[in-house]
């Protein structure tokens, strides 16, 4: 059977510490590892040799012409996501793109525009959707005759202030948690948000939202507090009274009117439960590959599309809030 042939844009210290390692183990045992592409062609290499990839290139271009592959992960930095996500749709690749997709929501339209323009999809790398502690909260309120219909969702995220912006921790962190809330909640309708800012770069948040299937819910956010293993939190709450709330990507808890139960995943360096699995990274670089060869009723999730309505309510967000509306680079050493 021919394997399938995996391009990668990218070879900085994320990529590095999540993407390569994932795609080398043995879950992707039908996808060849056919070529990395960086402008600084020594770290291109050091990570072709490294992870055993075939081919190295300073030139994207030249990589697609050259190589017959089946998709490309871009993983450059959100600045330069939309101009060269959108040629490489052109080019004719599916894309699994890093998030964030853009600084700002013109940047992520011009990605959807191409991938409508092209029918080619791209799914965007909120790894914490495929997390196993995520795929078993999911598991239980999807079971509504047992749980009952999601009313309520409290949520949080802690911060921390090595981002230069306010709304840079917002968009490269915290929109982790606007993905989580909406994969339970829906399509949000109405957002209110105060702040308390401390300086003109660090400060607190608190959020209400309204979805609309009627669910409410209230996100904490702020540039303090974490990251560590008191960073995140999210709690599901049903009109049965019972609730699930998965800490730090990591615990479940189910609840009722009399008992509790927790689950955790059972962390093991060389089994399916190593970090890369439970994080998210291996289940949402399958699911991309898997919906590129068209498996049945796979598809990207989340999708551009759904990454466009992100991207928004997190700009009415910070406006509501009366957080500047600024990107600005984070730095490599974070």
């Amino acid at each position: 059977m021919k394997k399938f042939r995996m391009g990668i844009i990218g070879a900085g210290i994320f990529a590095e510490a999540n993407i390569y390692p994932s795609l080398s183990l043995h879950f992707f045992d039908d996808v060849e590892r056919a070529a990395v592409c960086d402008l600084n062609s020594e770290r291109a290499d050091r990570l072709t040799d490294k992870y055993g990839w075939k081919k190295t290139y300073t030139d994207y271009h030249k990589m697609i012409e050259k190589e017959y592959l089946d998709a490309v992960i871009i993983a450059i930095g959100a600045k330069a996501h939309p101009k060269i996500a959108s040629d490489v749709l052109r080019l004719g690749l599916p894309i699994f793109l890093e998030k964030p997709v853009s600084i700002d929501i013109e940047g992520a339209l011009q990605i959807l525009d191409a991938s409508k323009e092209t029918g080619n999809i791209v799914q965007v790398d909120h790894q914490k959707r495929h997390g196993l502690a995520w795929n078993k909260a999911r598991e239980i309120v999807s079971n509504t005759e047992e749980f009952g219909n999601i009313v309520q969702i409290e949520s949080k995220q802690h911060g921390f202030t090595v981002f230069p912006t306010f709304y840079t921790c917002m968009l490269e962190w915290q929109s982790h948690n606007l993905d989580l809330i909406q994969s339970f909640g829906g399509e949000i309708e109405k957002v209110e948000a105060w702040s308390h800012l401390v300086n003109d770069k660090h400060g607190s948040l608190i959020a209400m939202l309204r979805f609309k299937n009627d669910i409410l819910a209230t996100l904490g956010w702020g540039t303090f507090g974490g990251p560590g293993p008191y960073d995140e939190r999210v709690e599901v709450i049903s009109d049965k009274g019972k609730g699930v709330i998965v800490t730090n990507s990591r615990v479940v808890t189910y609840y009722d009117k009399k008992i509790g139960k927790t689950w955790t995943s059972n962390w093991d360096p060389v089994s399916e439960n190593q970090s890369h699995v439970f994080n998210g990274y291996v289940g949402g670089l399958r699911n991309f590959i898997d919906c590129v060869k068209g498996v049945e009723g796979k598809k990207p999730v989340p999708s551009i599309e759904d990454e466009v309505q992100t991207m928004y309510w997190l700009k009415e967000i910070a406006k509501k809030a009366n957080i500047d509306i600024k990107w600005d680079a984070v730095s490599s050493g974070l």
